[in-house]
């Protein structure tokens, strides 16, 4: 099933090769595979190239959008060591989900789950003008060293329909309530400025991490493949106003020959479960 790719794919086991100290966790957009995206911007290409970005940053948690069937295989493959898991937004022949990754060596899973952005959260199902069926993935994940419980939440809200993003954050955060006040982390691909409103109601109970250290990269995340002028931030890591320590916020902007592995830059969080 990997016959397609040009390049050999990269393979690494996290297990072996991880920070003991700090918790590592990434976000990306890895651009699904469009058929668009010709030559070396071809998913068939720069898979390998996305797995490498993700090996190299040692995450401890993964949370990744835009992912189809074959990236996920390609990615399961590469990033040995992790527990994963991933839910498909809706039963066309070529969905996309948003799954995570999290270090075995690190966590347990106590708990998992999907729903929809929408006024019918627990079925395939779209609300708001929102052009796509949209999704958030989640996990809550205990420290095999103390005990310590995170939860972590994935998403990637609607490009189309400002309502469908405001009213999915405020559905995020209305989920979060379940979880008894247990730090949390929000990652994903917002489809919005830091001006806008989606980013005010994230703001209103959660903190932009970048903004809780001085060890940070406020840089933008989404480029279109380098060619656009006029860069903007929209993906982000949102973390509870207590429980967490944020210790550095970076944008990671790997290219291999100046190719580069997304639309998108992944950007890392380093945090630490007080």
């Amino acid at each position: 099933m990997f016959k397609r790719y040009k390049l050999k794919i990269p393979v690494s086991d996290i297990g072996k090769n991880y920070d003991k100290t700090v918790i590592t966790v990434v976000s990306a957009n890895v651009r699904c595979c469009g058929k668009h995206d010709r030559d070396k911007r071809n998913w068939y290409y720069r898979g390998p190239l996305t797995a490498q970005t993700l090996i190299d940053s040692r995450a401890d948690i993964i949370g990744l959008q835009e992912v189809k069937k074959d990236a996920y295989k390609l990615l399961c493959k590469a990033l040995c060591g992790y527990g994963n898991f991933i839910d498909f937004r809706d039963r066309s022949g070529d969905p996309e989900g948003c799954p995570i990754f999290y270090n075995l060596s690190k966590f347990d899973i106590q708990k998992k789950g999907t729903f929809w952005l929408s006024e019918t959260p627990d079925r395939i199902s779209k609300s708001w003008d929102s052009a796509c069926f949209r999704i958030c993935s989640y996990a809550v994940l205990i420290k095999k060293d103390d005990g310590k419980k995170l939860a972590v939440f994935n998403t990637h809200l609607d490009h189309v329909s400002e309502q469908a993003r405001i009213n999915g954050i405020k559905l995020i955060l209305k989920k979060l309530n379940e979880f008894g006040g247990m730090p949390c982390v929000v990652m994903g691909d917002f489809n919005d400025t830091e001006n806008s409103r989606t980013y005010k109601s994230a703001s209103e109970l959660f903190d932009d991490a970048k903004y809780r250290t001085a060890d940070t990269d406020n840089g933008a995340t989404y480029h279109e493949w380098g060619t656009k002028t006029d860069c903007e931030n929209i993906d982000y890591f949102f973390v509870s106003k207590q429980g967490i320590d944020v210790l550095q916020y970076k944008v990671i902007r790997t290219t291999y020959d100046g190719v580069y592995p997304s639309d998108h830059f992944p950007i890392m969080l380093k945090m630490d479960i007080t």
